[in-house]
């Protein structure tokens, strides 16, 4: 009895276990089902999700493709046109630049058959002034009165860049005598302003110095030139040119050294060498320093010639001014007659043409009465 109870116990529990677990069951499939429908419309709504990915991955693709291919459209556009304006520029600069590299080419062409013909001309110029420069040491060396025509070719040079006349503020080679008769010919007697004069003396020996030049290690050559300069100095100064007939008040003579080294090398070896000449009213001239002193009596001469038309020009001007003033009277007097005339005129018509028994009025009168006439009187 108890076994079978307990059997039937056991029974009753496993029955009761079996439903309660095929109720689970049931459940489990009812939730596995439930489960598989979602799972199957997560599926879908994935692969639909995929799907519009996908589309639109495909339409951002397109987009995208359009878009860079406008913007690549847009940055060659404004690349060719920012191109095209740093390259134009350009363009003209290297154009210009070619241009300006033939022209030189072509110039430097030009220019070196234009330097050939120079060189040749140089050439031939050299071997000219060779040959001058030979006869201008033999005339300094060997012969004394070519190399005082030599001096007066340069003094008379000098003297026509100057601005002065010759025959009126200077003359050349013009012969004077003293009070013993002896006659002397000065190269140049400049004429200054209130009668003064002053000679220029050209003669100076430079063959000592030609020959310092040549052997410029032989001092006693340089000495030599100093001294052959003071003789001369001492043979100007008693000549007396101041005693001259027809030589003006004398105040200075120019004793005119051609070369201008020839003259500071002088005065550098003998620094007082001026003063003594100074004190006997003698001037050492260079080629400059002569050309500023011509330049500066030309430049007195001029002062002076205005000076001397200044009352000219001051009486040529009062005279134009009385003249202007007669006649802006006669031009006073024509108006008044003219004005006169005018009156005399307005008074004749008036009388032709205005008031009783006037002509005009007659003349009509007759031309009614049957006087033929061919014209009409306005």
């Amino acid at each position: 009895m108890d076994i079978l109870s307990l059997l039937l116990g056991l029974v009753a529990g496993a029955v009761v276990v079996y439903f309660y677990l095929n109720i689970q069951l049931q459940t489990l499939k009812s939730d596995k089902i439930h489960l598989e429908v979602r799972l199957d419309e997560k599926i879908k709504s994935y692969e639909n999700q995929i799907n519009l990915i996908n589309i639109a991955k495909v339409q951002m693709s397109k987009d995208f493709k359009a878009v860079a291919s406008d913007i690549l459209a847009k940055d060659r556009h404004d690349l060719s046109i920012k191109n095209s304006e740093l390259l134009t520029p350009l363009q003209i600069q290297l154009r210009e630049f070619r241009d300006k590299i033939e022209t030189i080419t072509s110039e430097q062409i030009k220019e070196r058959a234009t330097l050939s013909a120079q060189i040749e001309n140089l050439k031939k110029t050299s071997i000219e002034t060779q040959e001058t420069t030979q006869n201008l040491t033999n005339a300094l060396t060997y012969d004394n009165k070519q190399q005082g025509d030599w001096g007066e070719m340069i003094l008379s040079s000098i003297l026509s860049n100057s601005g002065l006349r010759e025959g009126y503020e200077f003359d050349t080679q013009k012969q004077f005598k003293n009070d013993l008769g002896e006659a002397f010919k000065p190269d140049v007697v400049l004429h200054l302003p209130e009668e003064k004069d002053i000679i220029i003396d050209s003669k100076v020996s430079l063959k000592a110095y030609k020959d310092y030049i040549a052997n410029q290690s032989d001092k006693r050559l340089l000495k030599a030139h100093v001294t052959s300069i003071e003789a001369h100095i001492n043979g100007t100064s008693i000549k007396e040119y101041e005693n001259l007939q027809g030589v003006l008040t004398l105040d200075f003579i120019f004793i005119f050294i051609q070369i201008e080294s020839a003259l500071l090398i002088a005065l550098e070896q003998k620094p007082d060498l001026f003063t003594i000449a100074l004190r006997k009213n003698i001037i050492l001239v260079s080629p400059s320093t002569l050309m500023m002193s011509l330049k500066t009596v030309h430049h007195i001469w001029q002062t002076e010639r205005q000076n001397q038309n200044s009352e000219e020009i001051a009486r040529q001007a009062g005279a134009m001014y009385d003249k202007l003033f007669g006649f802006i009277q006669s031009m006073d007097d024509i108006e008044k007659h003219l004005d006169k005339a005018s009156k005399s005129y307005k008074e004749a018509r008036s009388k032709l043409s205005n008031g009783k028994g006037n002509l005009i009025g007659r003349a009509e009168k007759l031309k009614e009465l049957g006087v033929q006439s061919k014209k009409e009187l306005s």
